[in-house]
């Protein structure tokens, strides 16, 4: 799945809403137990995906020579994968109909027949290297998975504009890249392992366990089935991830889908969840309801509501509630046009939010921007790899 730049449509909608959040001071209906550590927890849950060696994966997916940079007949399974929500520099889920476009070529992609095979059999069995002489990752002496491709992962140079090996090379770790696809129930699936140490000697972090999969009815395509699920962790907390998307009338111009998606964190014990359904009425018009929780305790922080889309001329309206425990807490309510932006936060009296309450809702908003980031260094060398 290519970076997207910018935020979701929440990270959008607060942006605009708190310089306007700040006229009245009677209390709230409903209070945050304690603002300054949600805040907190939910920097952990973003800190988690911020591991150097998560990040020097991300970058083997657009490395010289590397395997995970060709791309495959196999599909663009993983350009819909959904572990966050798709975002947009712009307005607040304007990129929606790309989503749904992305479901739509993935299960023509993977429509054309389940092959048992997402990693081309050239690179069965081998190790990649990178090579400083060349700048460029090459085919290495030591022998690889016999179902996948490794590649040796390293330190990135932190000074440059776009992210790269930094020379002298430095190993940090080793993904491979397995290919667990399946003619019976047909199924194209890519399991990935990020370690550190060597292959000889493995460290004792795994960084991430994870696996993609997806299929297809109808040929050509009607509907579309996928689930991401694993973990990551940076060593010391572990974040879990559970992701199942379907889209159906793919063959129309007026495509569905849905996407659930939970996260959960060990330490501190945070679960998130995000539950959407998309649905377009035409190819100019979309419809978004989202219901987003993070639950710390005996405390969960929701938000529900829709978001309507227009493609052309661009405008959404958010019609967004939070609540705490079930009871109103703020709502967020509003259009965005390319020149005007209305979108208002306030408590659900009517209210301002204040101090700490404004940082831990803008933390609350940020946490699907920040973990997207992470999840494209995660899914781009996979996507490359399986054709996207």
């Amino acid at each position: 799945m290519p970076a997207r730049h910018g935020r979701p449509w929440w990270g959008f909608a607060v942006v605009a809403a708190l310089a306007a959040a700040c006229n009245n001071s009677t209390g709230p209906q409903a209070h945050l137990a304690d603002p300054r550590q949600l805040s907190t927890d939910l920097q952990t849950v973003s800190g988690v995906l911020q591991s150097g060696v998560l990040a020097s994966f991300g970058i083997v997916g657009t490395a010289t020579g590397s395997p995970a940079k060709a791309a495959t007949p196999a599909g663009a399974l993983l350009q819909a994968a959904p572990l966050t929500t798709p975002r947009t520099a712009g307005q607040p889920y304007a990129d929606a109909p790309r989503r749904l476009q992305a479901l739509r070529l993935a299960a023509r992609a993977l429509g054309s027949g389940i092959s048992a095979s997402v990693i081309p059999p050239q690179y069965l069995g081998q190790t990649f290297v990178w090579d400083d002489a060349t700048h460029q990752y090459v085919l290495g002496p030591d022998a690889g998975p016999s179902n996948g491709v490794r590649i040796i992962l390293y330190a990135i140079n932190p000074l440059t504009a776009t992210a790269t090996v930094a020379e002298p090379s430095n190993a940090v770790g080793f993904v491979d890249l397995l290919d667990e696809s399946t003619t019976s129930p047909a199924v194209n699936k890519l399991h990935v392992i990020v370690k550190d140490g060597t292959p000889a000697s493995p460290g004792p972090i795994t960084y991430a366990n994870y696996t993609v999969s997806g299929s297809v009815t109808g040929n050509p395509a009607t509907a579309f089935n996928a689930s991401a699920i694993g973990f990551v962790s940076d060593g010391t907390h572990t974040l879990t991830f559970d992701a199942t998307f379907s889209a159906t009338n793919l063959d129309t111009d007026n495509p569905d889908a849905q996407i659930d998606v939970t996260w959960d964190l060990d330490n501190p014990v945070i679960h998130v969840a995000l539950h959407e359904t998309l649905t377009t009425s035409d190819a100019n018009h979309l419809s978004v309801t989202a219901d987003f929780s993070v639950t710390r305790g005996t405390e969960t922080v929701a938000v529900t509501g829709t978001i309507t889309v227009v493609v052309a001329p661009e405008s959404v309206t958010a019609d967004l509630s939070i609540t705490v425990n079930g009871v109103a807490y703020a709502r967020i309510t509003g259009t965005a046009t390319a020149t005007t932006n209305t979108i208002q936060l306030v408590h659900a009296d009517g209210s301002a939010l204040a101090g700490p309450e404004v940082q831990a809702v803008s933390d609350l908003f940020d946490l699907p921007a920040q973990i997207e980031t992470a999840i494209d260094n995660l899914f781009n060398p996979c996507e490359h790899l399986m054709g996207a």
